[in-house]
This record gives C-alpha cells, structure tokens and sequence, in this order.
C-alpha cells in the first residue's frame, strides 16, 4: 500500500539532518510513497523528490498569524499517513501549539538526531512536561543507539533505533567534481563551533608527528570559532601546515582524497561524515564522544576509536594511522566492514517495515 508522507523539517539547506531528510524523500519516492515536504524556512538548496510546502515564503507573505492557520489547513486538508519531524523542537510553547491544534489528528514520528536532548525537549528535568507537547498517536525514532538509551533513560520514552544512511551513488560522484594540489593532508569537517573542538584537533596535530613528515590538516567548515581558530594556528606558528578552507556544500573530492578524516567533536547525534568518508574509503579517526562513532568505528578494523576527550592520545592515534604503513594498509582494506547495516537499501526497508507495523 502507497503512503502519504510529510517530511517537516527546519529548511532544505546547510544541516545534516535536514540533508538527511532530502534523502529520505528520494528514496521512499522511489519506494512509491507519496511525499510531501515541509520546509519552516526559505532555505531550499537540497535536492530532493515530492511536493514542496514553502512555509518560509508563506510567512513572509502572508505574516506569521495568517501563515498560522494556512499551515494548520494545510495539514488537515493532506490527511498525511504519516508526519516525520526531522526539527529541533525546543521551543516548548510553539510545540505544545503545534502538537494540539495543528497534528492532533495526526500520526507523528518524533526524530531525535542529537544526544543533546535539550535540542528536542524542554524541561528534561520533568518527564513529564518534557512529553507533553507531543501528539497522542506519536512515536520516536533515535537515529543511533546511544540516543535510545538516552530517551528510555531520562524520560522514559521506548523509541526505535534507525540509523541514517548515505546515498552511496551520489556521494561517489560528488567525490570526483573537485581537485587540489594540498599534498598529503588529514581533514576535519564540520561547523567551527565549540561542540566540535578543532582547537583540539589542532593542538593534538601540533603535538602529532605528522608536521615533519609534511601530512598538513584542513579544516573545512565556517561558524563563530573561526577567528579563534585562526589565532590558535598563529600562536603555534602553523600557518604553512594547517589551512581553513570556507564550508561548501559538495566537500566530498576533499574528503575523498585526505590522508584520513578526524573527529574531534565534544559529543554528536550520529556522525554522517564519518560515514561518508568510510564510503570514500578515507580512514577515520574519532573521539568516543557521544553518539555514534563506536556504532560506525570498529577499533583497529576500519577506524581507530580514541579515549573520550583525550587530546595525547588523539596525538597517538595520528601518528599510529598514519605514520604505520602496514596498519594503514590493513585499516584501508577494511573500511567497508560494519557500514552494510548503513546501506540505503536496509534503512529505507525499516522504515517501510516502521509504517506497515504502525499502520
């Protein structure tokens, strides 16, 4: 039986769970589900399948109030089998709205893409409250299993673990529209912001092995931590080794052709990029953190899994992988292991399986 699928997510731009989302559309098109896209802003720059509702433009022509009550008709007249909300949901009141006038009739699928809770519920210190904008027939997908836990844990809600996937056709081609002349180099990529620590990344790599044997580091992103990244290469006088290269939005020929990829991040939701560059086969590296590297690395397989938090022994970790012939050689002839439960094919099949159970 064909359903009829709503996607609703904060735009069709810039974050991974929003690209995650233009994804899924393609795919469960494919599957012959009717879908239906919901961006709550004017940022549209994903490619991705079904019938667009621009409620960023909608409000900008016809005001919040207005725009209100033509996106609550907008659900009530499409009947959807299906709502599947990728945003952040930590505005309690404007949730609470949503839940009990516009998809109170609605059967909602709850994605939590974090471990940082906080981003989808307020008050984590009330369960209860924490639930309660939610609609009455609704359900929660974490997109990893640490963050499952997490939800049974705090607030004691049972979810069900699908993991995001990467469309690994695309991805490959994307791999082949760029080229550089950086030499041997590692790379992170990711928002220049606290949570994902490049300061680390850089003082672990200033104390690495790897600047005498000319492996430079890239980072690829933008965000508030720039300038401070910027003074923290200066003051360690590594200008000639570590470049910042502006975020762009088919980073995957950098990824591609990078000695290995490097997370450093204080904790994620699921980490795609890791993902994306096993597909690219670049070896990888990643703190612990919370959640999702020990659920993509197996340690010493295809990856090198380091202690949480430890910038001495991510130091470590750069100079086993890369300065190791034979375990390099070893990590690059694994690197599709473990990543077939990731597959386009086996996730889009348990969503399928998620909606003909709940059905």
């Amino acid at each position: 039986m064909s359903k009829k699928i709503c996607l609703l997510l904060g735009s069709l731009s810039s974050g991974g769970a929003e690209k995650v989302a233009a994804n899924m559309s393609i795919s469960l098109k494919k599957r012959g589900c009717e879908i239906h896209v919901v961006s709550m802003r004017d940022e549209i720059d994903y490619k991705f399948e079904g019938q667009l509702y621009n409620f960023g433009k909608v409000k900008t022509k016809y005001g919040k109030l207005r725009a209100f009550f033509k996106f609550k008709k907008y659900f009530k007249d499409n009947q959807f089998d299906f709502i599947i909300d990728h945003r952040t949901r930590s505005n309690f009141f404007k949730e609470l709205l949503f839940s009990k006038l516009v998809f109170q009739h609605s059967k909602v699928i709850y994605c939590v893409h974090s471990y940082h809770l906080e981003y989808y519920f307020s008050f984590l210190s009330l369960p209860w409250l924490s639930r309660l904008p939610h609609v009455k027939s609704s359900f929660f997908v974490a997109v990893c299993n640490a963050i499952n836990d997490k939800l049974q844990e705090l607030l004691n809600i049972k979810s069900t673990t699908i993991y995001n996937f990467v469309k690994f056709d695309g991805l490959l081609a994307d791999s082949a529209t760029d080229s550089n002349n950086l030499g041997n180099y590692i790379i992170g990529v990711g928002r220049f912001n606290k949570i994902k620590q490049f300061d680390k990344l850089i003082k672990a790599y200033s104390n690495s092995k790897l600047i005498e044997e000319n492996v430079k580091l890239v980072l690829l992103g933008d965000g508030p931590e720039k300038v401070n990244l910027q003074r923290l290469i200066a003051k360690l006088k590594l200008e000639p080794y570590i470049k910042l290269f502006a975020f762009r939005k088919k980073p995957m020929a950098l990824i591609n052709k990078a000695k290995a990829l490097v997370l450093s991040s204080k904790e994620e939701g699921f980490p795609m990029v890791l993902l994306e560059a096993l597909t690219l086969k670049t070896p990888v590296i990643a703190f612990n953190c919370k959640s999702g590297p020990n659920e993509i690395i197996e340690h010493g397989i295809n990856g090198l899994l380091v202690e949480d938090q430890n910038e001495d022994e991510l130091s470590l970790a750069l100079n086993k992988l890369l300065l190791d012939e034979k375990l390099y050689a070893e990590i690059k002839e694994n690197l599709n292991k473990g990543i077939e439960k990731f597959s386009e094919e086996k996730v889009i099949q348990k969503w399928i399986n998620f909606f003909e159970s709940e059905m």
